[in-house]
């Protein structure tokens, strides 16, 4: 799979590029387009540009969310950074500038502005630009786009919505079951009204943003401060009444107390967005929906954890997580990644090696 995933960003970036040069040229080769005058002014350009920075993260919520759907198939914990730190925010500012330099050129060529490269393509193919060239670099363009969001689809959401509907109810339902769920699920919500307009698909990135940021802020609130990176890794796994992660017969509490919480200061602003009428002040405030939401439920999960001590909580102070963690279960004998270990010792070969689940 992983050589599809590299075919696939080649192939994304080549139509990309492709269809940038050709609109380009067709624009008159000159950067002239790109100099047009701001339509806002003053205040109004200053909230603008903040919404959209924030709505720029908000889109990358999902994968803040769901991170370890897709982490835990690296080799080592720290073989994540480079894609994190670099690759994800590189390729994602290069999709941005892209995107808007061909959609800033559409109002040379059509005399409108064209955000949806789909509907861009069509406009190319009108008129007198209907010609068996302009047919044939739209069809490869196309091709590109379809293959790469095809496996942008499996990977990106199939992977997390497949793990966590298994999650739910691991006995029936297994990780390949649950892709084809999403797959019916995605047909089910109608998707292509979200991208009918571009005002519908900038709504649709704001609104799920209070919930996704109340998410993020509970998991690193409780990886980061209150396990300090110690998880008692088979202690996850086990339906115990004293199971360490147990908590009310497998429900958190405090963590969807804070949940709620945490959604509630932009939940107005999500109604407005809407069609609710709301103060113009609330508007705004939504922009900042993103790091209220995450701040919110960081804040009030660390403290409700202070309060209430839950199991598995780690006292003092620096970072606790276990290097080089093998489970026991894993530790058959045999070697590991080119490391032998034993089945019964605590550590051989630099690994440690967990023999029980503590309560």
């Amino acid at each position: 799979m992983k050589s599809l995933v590299y075919a696939k960003v080649v192939v994304f970036f080549a139509g990309t590029i492709a269809m940038l040069a050709w609109t380009v040229s067709l624009a008159g080769g000159s950067s002239e387009f790109l100099h047009m005058p701001s339509t806002v002014r003053g205040t109004e350009k200053s909230y603008l540009i903040l919404k959209f920075f924030w709505l720029g993260l908000a889109a990358c919520g999902t994968f803040v969310a769901n991170a370890a759907d897709l982490q835990r198939y690296a080799r080592k914990p720290n073989d994540v950074l480079i894609g994190q730190m670099i690759s994800f925010p590189l390729s994602n500012l290069l999709v941005a500038i892209l995107g808007n330099v061909i959609a800033a050129s559409s109002k040379s060529i059509f005399g409108e502005l064209i955000w949806d490269p789909l509907n861009f393509l069509d406009k190319l193919m009108e008129g007198e630009r209907y010609t068996s060239g302009n047919r044939a670099a739209c069809a490869f363009i196309s091709l590109a786009f379809v293959y790469s969001n095809v496996f942008s689809a499996i990977f990106e959401n199939s992977i997390p919505a497949g793990n966590d509907i298994a999650a739910l109810m691991p006995r029936y339902i297994t990780i390949k079951r649950g892709f084809f769920i999403c797959a019916v699920l995605s047909y089910a919500i109608c998707p292509w009204y979200l991208l009918s307009s571009a005002s519908i698909f900038i709504t649709f990135l704001s609104s799920y943003q209070i919930f996704l940021s109340a998410i993020a802020g509970i998991l690193i609130c409780d990886y980061y401060l209150i396990r300090r990176g110690k998880l008692n890794i088979p202690a996850l796994y086990t339906a115990h009444p004293e199971g360490l992660y147990r908590y009310f017969y497998g429900f958190n509490l405090w963590a969807f107390a804070t949940y709620i919480l945490a959604v509630a200061p932009n939940f107005y602003g999500f109604l407005s967005q809407m069609g609710v009428k709301a103060p113009l002040g609330v508007q705004r405030f939504y922009y900042v929906a993103y790091p209220t939401g995450l701040l919110v439920a960081f804040i009030v999960y660390s403290v409700g954890c202070l309060v209430f001590s839950p199991k598995g909580m780690v006292k003092g102070k620096g970072w606790k997580e276990p290097k080089d963690y093998v489970d026991e279960d894993d530790a058959s004998g045999d070697a590991i990644d080119g490391v032998e270990v034993d089945s019964a010792g605590a550590e051989k070969g630099g690994f440690t090696v967990a023999k029980e689940v503590k309560y």
